[in-house]
Parts: C-alpha cells; sequence; structure tokens
C-alpha cells in the first residue's frame, strides 16, 4: 500500500508580499523510507518565509515497484513541482537523461530531488555543457579527497574496505571513484560487494567484515548504499567484533548509528537547500535546466564517541577544535 499524506504549511505571521500573492504550493514528495531530517530541512525553509506549501507525501517504503502507480497517481491531479528522494527513486521517476520515456517517467513537471549521491556518474543528471529541461536538485556527499583526508586526520590509511550492494548504482559508482582516487592519494580499496549472485541478505554482512578484516583493512566506508544503510549496525556491530570503525559520508550512520567518524552534509540543509531551487522555480519562475545541480560548501566532521570507545580508538587532540562529539 502506498502511504499518501497531505499537509499544508502556513505560518501565521506577516507574510512577504510574494508570498501573499502567490497560492499554495502544490508539491508531491516521493520518498524512499518516509520522512527524514532532510523533509525537515525542506518544511522550515518555507515556514521561516511564511511560503504556504501543500506537500502530498508518498512513501514508498523502499519498494521501487511503487513508484509506477505513484506516478499515475500524480498524473490524475498533477502537482506544480515533484520532489524525489535518493538515486533509485530520482531515477525511476524522471528517468535517466538519456533514456527518458514520456510513458513511464515524468517529463512534464519540474523535478527537484535530493540525497542522489552521483547525479552525473548514474546518468541522473546531463553531461557537461548540457542541461535536462525539467530537472535539478541538491546532492550530498563531500568530495572524496576531502572524505579521505578526514579518515587520516584521524587514524593512518592504506586500506579501505567497502562492503556495498552490487545491484545499485550509486554504489557501484562510489566504489569505482575509490578505486581511482586510491591510485593517486595512495591507498588501496579492498571490496566486498554483495548481491552479485541473488538479492544481498543482511546475513552476507558480517562474512564480508570478517574477510575485510583478514585482508588487512585499515577502516570500513559506508558510503551512498540504501542497503548498507538500512542494515548499518549488523556492519558495525561486524566491525566492533573485528576491530575495525566505520566512516560514513552520509550522516545517519553517525549521528543515530554507530559509525564512529564521517564528514558528511547535515540533513536539513540539504533540504533547505532543496526548498530553495523549489522557491526559484516555482516563485521565481527560472527554468529547472537553469539552476545547477549543487551541493553544499561546507560539511560537518562528526565523531561518535561511544564507538570510539568501544574500539578504544580516541580521536586526535586537534580534531576536537572542529568535530562535532556525538556522546
Amino acid at each position: 500500500m502506498i502511504t499518501l499524506t497531505i499537509c499544508t504549511i502556513n505560518v501565521p505571521g506577516i507574510a512577504s508580499a510574494s508570498a501573499q500573492e502567490a497560492k499554495s504550493l502544490k508539491i508531491a514528495m516521493i520518498l524512499w523510507r518516509g520522512e527524514t531530517r532532510v523533509e525537515d530541512g525542506f518544511r522550515a525553509y518555507f515556514a521561516d518565509r511564511d511560503i504556504p506549501v501543500d506537500l502530498q507525501i508518498f512513501d514508498i517504503g523502499r519498494d521501487l515497484e511503487r513508484i509506477p502507480d505513484i506516478i499515475s497517481e500524480i498524473r490524475k491531479d498533477p502537482p506544480d513541482l515533484v520532489y524525489t528522494w535518493g538515486t533509485g527513486v530520482t531515477s525511476r521517476v524522471a528517468g535517466k537523461y538519456d533514456q527518458v520515456d514520456p510513458a513511464q517517467n515524468i517529463t512534464d513537471l519540474p523535478v527537484v530531488f535530493v540525497m542522489v549521491s552521483s547525479p552525473w556518474k548514474t546518468s541522473i543528471a546531463a553531461p557537461a555543457g548540457q542541461t535536462r529541461p525539467n530537472v535539478t536538485g541538491a546532492t550530498h556527499i563531500a568530495p572524496l579527497p576531502a572524505q579521505i583526508q578526514a579518515i587520516r586526520a584521524y587514524r593512518p590509511l592504506t586500506k579501505l574496505g567497502v562492503v556495498y550492494n552490487s545491484q545499485e548504482d550509486n554504489s557501484i559508482s562510489n566504489v569505482e571513484d575509490l578505486q581511482a582516487l586510491g591510485a593517486e592519494m595512495g591507498f588501496e580499496v579492498l571490496t566486498a560487494p554483495l548481491g552479485q549472485a541473488e538479492d544481498p541478505s543482511p546475513d552476507d554482512i558480517g562474512p564480508a567484515v570478517s574477510d575485510l578484516a583478514k585482508r588487512g583493512a585499515d577502516i570500513l566506508y559506508i558510503g551512498p548504499d540504501n542497503f548498507i544503510g538500512t542494515y548499518r549496525d549488523v556492519l558495525t556491530e561486524a566491525g566492533f567484533t573485528n576491530g575495525l570503525a566505520a566512516f560514513s559520508a552520509t550522516e545517519l550512520e553517525v549521528r543515530d548509528g554507530q559509525a564512529m567518524l564521517g564528514l558528511v552534509s547535515r540533513y536539513e540543509l540539504v533540504g533547505r537547500l532543496a526548498a530553495s531551487k523549489v522557491e526559484s522555480i516555482l516563485l521565481d519562475g527560472v527554468s529547472p535546466s537553469n539552476i545547477p545541480i549543487e551541493t553544499l560548501e561546507r560539511f560537518s566532521y562528526l565523531i561518535n564517541f561511544a564507538s570510539a570507545r568501544k574500539l578504544e580508538m580516541y580521536p586526535p587532540l586537534s580534531l576536537l577544535d572542529y568535530a562535532e562529539i556525538i556522546k
């Protein structure tokens, strides 16, 4: 069953002239796993500006096969704009730039995405010099060199261990980029792909982590991977068993999970960035093709102190000057 929630944000107060004149913005939000802090930031952006927004929430519950029915539902009463969460959802809703099917993909409404880690590598974004007429968005991953530098600021790194779902395009792309970067920055990427013969199982994670430990991994890397994100505690517990800390490129695994450290975009700020693009499209009349796909300019260095204590891997004192400690 598709979960549909309709809510209107219209905070009392003195609205700006543009908000007074504008009708409520109707936005369909297609979400991977329900609302997150990204959506909190998205809502807050409009609330802070007294811009009325009618949000129709479609939660696919991690089941991409629900998307065709959602698109059919949206077409019965079209919104002003469609918001999509994650690579899988966005790829199904908007299509890849060179494989768009108007019968299956949304082509006649603006689409603003969030939490797409590699929009160019996964062909959601058009190549350099080209644009998509109805698609833009906010990505959330810090540049890979900065991530590696963040790990090395905590401890030495020569072998990076990655457990990932080989059926996710964004995960494959991330691993390929890490391998290319490893050649430049002097570290080896030890991979443990899951799901090569059949759908991955959480039971596969523990043995994969154990294998990486035996191969000499210095740390586990959690990239933008929906499967690993779902079973993040299984991964980090296996890491504890094998004496391996985990680094995460996304906030949730450190703040709400047990990854020891991460260089991340704050989810609320990603939502606000996406909301600013929606405002440009729906209130300022800017075409999505003229709005760049962007990430945040600044990232947060998070340390989960409980995990550091469990592994007896305490952070260097120099990191305490700027890291956020999660207790």
